[in-house]
């Protein structure tokens, strides 16, 4: 696969304080996961507005005049408010009016996973935005789900040790929790999923770093059966949040919150996860009349075109990537041999099942499927090029008539759409890039050779 990296960071960050430039800390941070401190002239297009006001004396109108100064600068980018982990907040929660409020003590990983989850909900729901404005304006019958949530009080997992933490925590589900189910150790919290379902796990602070209750974390994260689960993690500091913040979910809460901020947390985390869930369900199944390939189910290269365009339109709007992704399957050497109909279709489904949720994938002719990826630079587009060629070459599939085993040859190409091109010139593109690195192949000097 071969591309030149148009845009080398995945956000903007609008930083406010006061201070002249924004702490070093914050600067290293966002250049660890790839963001970038927007300047005066690009705060305009940030993703995320941070208000650090650690040091400061906090006032409500102080608040408000930082608050107003952001929004004028970035009035689309969600408000994180970066505070000292001893300090009160003042006026009953009036940060909280405004945006949300991040604890700070020396670590920062916990905040760098924050802001991850709010990109990825947000990409999710401009997706689901432009999708439906695509399908309403197709001109054609479509059908799609309605986004709906239900408004019934949340069922509580608590995964913990007996002690004072755990009590607290049933005292404080005990108003706006339908059901609160303790459990011990990561054995048990696995038993009870099973056996019903909840809408948010909330992890007591740990007497040790390791074990399997962080692996029953991550598995819980990726697991699509329980993307409706919400992940609460309850730890004694906001260090302590930042050790942990890559092995569970990204929203956290501090020991001595658990009475005055537990119930309206576990209210929020959960009917955003349904929220999610239910975004989801809507990018799977919208479909219609020359909407899906009959073949393979997924998109048509018609509605690609339609909804590329709309994409870029948008991409040219905030500043943010548009990219694209190639995959060509072959059967035989050199990848001259097609694939027959039912294997073309579990491919399908195997890539739709290996990208994201926003991720739109479409079959633009008999063996090339092309992965429209907004929000996406190049660098994180061949990333995804490179976990679907991972996952077909090492995936066995059969031919109908004999069942004889398949394997097949994949190749595949990125790239990173341009401002202002057509959405068509970046997918003439990157079958150009394809083509090359199949040639490659078949002459047996490239990687796409199996």
């Amino acid at each position: 696969m071969v591309g030149n990296q148009r845009s080398l960071h995945r956000a903007r960050i609008a930083c406010v304080s006061g201070r002249a430039r924004p702490a070093r800390d914050l600067v290293q941070m966002c250049a660890n996961v790839g963001y970038e401190i927007a300047s005066s002239s690009s705060a305009s297009r940030a993703d995320i507005g941070l208000v650090d006001l650690r040091g400061a004396h906090i006032t409500p109108r102080r608040i408000a005049a930082l608050t107003d100064a952001l929004r004028q600068k970035s009035p689309e980018s969600v408000i994180l408010f970066l505070v000292d982990a001893a300090a009160t907040e003042p006026g009953g929660g009036v940060l909280r009016r405004f945006g949300e409020v991040v604890p700070i003590a020396e670590k920062l990983d916990h905040v760098a996973a924050r802001m991850r989850e709010i990109l990825r909900l947000r990409n999710i729901a401009e997706e689901s935005g432009e999708r439906l404005k695509s399908l309403s304006a197709a001109n054609r019958v479509v059908e799609f789900p309605t986004i709906a949530t239900d408004t019934t009080m949340p069922r509580a997992l608590i995964v913990g040790s007996p002690g004072s933490a755990a009590l607290e925590t049933i005292n404080a589900l005990a108003d706006v929790s339908s059901s609160c189910v303790c459990v011990l150790s990561a054995g048990q919290a696995m038993r009870a999923l099973d056996a019903e379902i909840f809408d948010v796990a909330i992890f007591l602070p740990p007497t040790d770093d390791g074990g399997a209750v962080p692996a029953l974390m991550r598995a819980l994260k990726r697991h699509n059966r329980f993307n409706r689960t919400a992940l609460l993690q309850i730890r004694e500091s906001a260090d302590a949040m930042a050790s942990s913040a890559r092995a569970g979910g990204p929203d956290f809460l501090l020991r001595e919150q658990i009475s005055s901020a537990l119930g309206a947390r576990a209210q929020l985390v959960s009917r955003r996860a349904r929220l999610t869930r239910s975004m989801r369900s809507f990018l799977r199944a919208c479909a219609g009349e020359g909407v899906r390939d009959p073949a393979s189910g997924v998109f048509t290269p018609t509605f690609l075109a339609q909804h590329g365009a709309r994409l870029a339109g948008r991409a040219d709007q905030t500043g943010r990537p548009l990219s694209l992704a190639l995959v060509h399957l072959g059967v035989g050497d050199a990848a001259k041999g097609r694939a027959e109909s039912g294997t073309l279709r579990q491919a399908a489904r195997i890539i739709g099942k290996v990208t994201r949720a926003e991720d739109m994938v479409s079959r633009i002719s008999a063996d090339v499927f092309a992965v429209l990826c907004p929000a996406t630079t190049e660098a994180d587009a061949q990333r995804i090029a490179l976990r679907i060629e991972g996952v077909l070459t090492n995936t066995a599939f059969s031919r109908r008539a004999d069942h004889s085993p398949v394997a097949l040859n994949v190749t595949t190409a990125a790239i990173e759409r341009s401002e202002g091109v057509a959405i068509a010139e970046t997918v003439a593109e990157a079958m150009s890039r394809l083509r090359a690195t199949s040639s490659e192949a078949a002459a047996g000097v490239g990687r796409g050779k199996t």
